[in-house]
């Protein structure tokens, strides 16, 4: 931080959030560099417990195949003016099958999951759950894949852009577009690769509207 931004900001807390076992030991720390960001309650919530907690009141939405469904979800209901939350995009893989993860040699498709640039909001990098090695005996190579449910996790939060067009505009929701790549392979066959794009429609919270 520069010396200039630190004179601007002296005196001006910055919040910050400790999450505690039964014991009262520290488990996780929620910190930003600046003092209007915070993280979301969802966010906070799912990290401490160490799973996704879905409810009916967050958005949601899907496509897929018979062999691979993706969805999206909101760790929150909604989003608001600089509060990072989280947007999952899970795999779903069916029994038989799997999908390929990095690092992975030339040749093979990794399973990816990237939220296109949307003006008004800012996304952290993905966070990939740890992959299985696979031994495939008739290649000669053993390959990191996904089976079963995968979760990838990516930092998401509305920025100051939005105010602009909020004020205008006063739109309730605002549509975030995920383009996803996988492919889906048994032990015998690998199917076309695959890329899709899922947009999942989140409303927009009301704070983010000043002068309402």
């Amino acid at each position: 931080m520069s010396a200039a931004t630190e004179r601007s900001f002296y005196g001006v807390p910055f919040p910050g959030v400790y999450v505690v076992d039964a014991e009262g030991k520290v488990t996780e720390k929620f910190f930003h560099r600046h003092y209007a960001t915070r993280t979301s309650a969802g966010t906070i919530r799912n990290s401490a417990i160490g799973r996704i907690l879905a409810t009916h009141e967050v958005p949601t939405t899907e496509l897929g195949d018979e062999h691979v469904q993706v969805s999206l979800s909101l760790a929150d209901e909604s989003l608001k003016f600089e509060y990072t939350s989280t947007l999952y995009v899970r795999f779903e893989v069916a029994e038989g099958f799997h999908i390929y993860a990095d690092p992975l040699p030339d040749g093979y498709i990794a399973s990816t999951a990237t939220v296109r640039e949307t003006k008004g909001v800012r996304t952290g990098d993905a966070v990939y759950p740890p992959t299985r090695k696979r031994e495939f005996p008739k290649l000669g190579v053993t390959l990191n894949v996904y089976e079963g449910s995968t979760d990838v996790a990516i930092p998401i939060a509305l920025t100051s852009e939005i105010l602009d067009w909020a004020i205008r505009d006063k739109p309730s929701s605002i549509e975030i577009p995920v383009d996803v790549v996988f492919q889906a392979c048994s032990e015998t066959v690998c199917f076309v690769p695959k890329t899709e794009t899922v947009t999942l429609e989140v409303p927009i919270d009301g704070l983010v509207m000043p002068g309402r």
